[in-house]
């Protein structure tokens, strides 16, 4: 195996740096607004949601994990968010944040890390040797339920 791009990984928290990652995050979740994004960010890291941005100098990875206990799958590391510069994609930059988080679930005794992963990234977690499960995420707007639209 080709030796991986060696990243510096730190944890985004200050309102400033949080914003700087906007750009990058947009890659994967276009909806979201420079304007309110350092926001939706600090009301996350509320609920546990910690942001961690790579560097190699410059931002080119982040990862938006928690760290959660469900019935279901226990304890775990849920990578909510993942997404890696264009223009080194396919330089085993996400491989390398990934190993990163998996050094920081096992420092925390935390033995899975889960995510959710798009069709078009099957590929890069199957090379990786994650299991893909059954389920299938799915959602509705509480008022559709309730019948009101």
């Amino acid at each position: 195996m080709a030796a991986l791009p060696a990243i510096v990984v730190r944890e985004l928290i200050s309102e400033a740096d949080i914003a700087s990652a906007c750009e990058l995050m947009r890659l994967l979740r276009p909806h979201l607004q420079p304007e309110t994004f350092p926001a939706i960010v600090a009301l996350q890291r509320e609920q546990g949601y910690r942001l961690y941005a790579g560097y190699n100098p410059s931002l080119v990875c982040l990862a938006g994990v928690r760290e959660a206990r469900t019935l279901a799958r226990g304890e775990h590391l849920f990578v909510d968010d993942l997404v890696t510069a264009e223009s080194v994609r396919g330089h085993g930059v996400g491989t390398a944040m990934l190993r990163w988080l998996a050094h920081l679930a096992a420092e925390r005794r935390i033995s899975r890390i889960y995510l959710d992963s798009r069709d078009s990234a099957m590929g890069f977690y199957r090379q990786l040797g994650y299991t893909f499960l059954t389920s299938v995420p799915c959602w509705i707007e509480v008022e559709a339920l309730l019948g009101r639209r």
